[in-house]
């Protein structure tokens, strides 16, 4: 059973970003809280999902993972007919597939390009996507990331961009997600 906590900008909403986590990375680690409170000041109402993940090699196939998150981002939209913004970490990025099918603008944080479905999707997305990565992820997939359409940004760092021994480029590669991310939200 997940469970929403909604926040509102000061303004008219420009629409709903919904922030999907991952299977042990919560809505208020640092890309999500972030990315939650970049979307607010840009204007979104903010709905974070809290969800307690099947663990891992407990759901069958990727594909029923790829439903599931689906299910959860269906859910949280549930609803809401307005423009709508996903911003996905890691396990949240399966949700690429539902998304694309309903338009919806996405920001993938860490997204697990070295699943081929995930990839494939996010190579032919059809709406206006950004996507972030560190640089010694076991996710990245160089060649998929160089190819994927929209922005995406590089930066030192693991699975959670954290940097082994050095707090000062960890915090940096943060700060780089952060101004790319605002700017994208500008953009548009």
């Amino acid at each position: 059973m997940s469970r929403y906590v909604d926040y509102a900008p000061e303004q008219t909403p420009v629409g709903r970003c919904v922030v999907l986590p991952g299977r042990r990375y919560t809505a208020d680690g640092p890309l999500l809280f972030f990315a939650t409170h970049t979307a607010l000041a840009r204007g979104w109402s903010v709905r974070q999902v809290w969800w307690e993940a099947p663990s891992a090699g407990t759901v069958r196939a990727v594909q029923d993972e790829i439903t599931w998150v689906g299910d959860q981002l269906d859910e949280a939209v549930d609803g809401y007919d307005g423009r709508v913004l996903v911003v996905a970490k890691s396990l949240g990025s399966l949700a690429a597939a539902r998304a694309a099918s309903r338009g919806y603008e996405a920001a993938w944080l860490t997204p697990l390009l070295t699943e081929p479905d995930l990839a494939a999707t996010l190579l032919a997305y059809p709406a206006r996507q950004f996507s972030v990565i560190g640089s010694s992820d076991p996710c990245l997939d160089p060649d998929v990331f160089a190819a994927l359409p929209g922005e995406h940004l590089l930066v030192p760092g693991d699975h959670v961009l954290g940097v082994p021994g050095n707090p000062v480029a960890m915090v940096a590669s943060h700060d780089q997600f952060v101004r790319h991310f605002n700017s994208w939200l500008g953009a548009h």
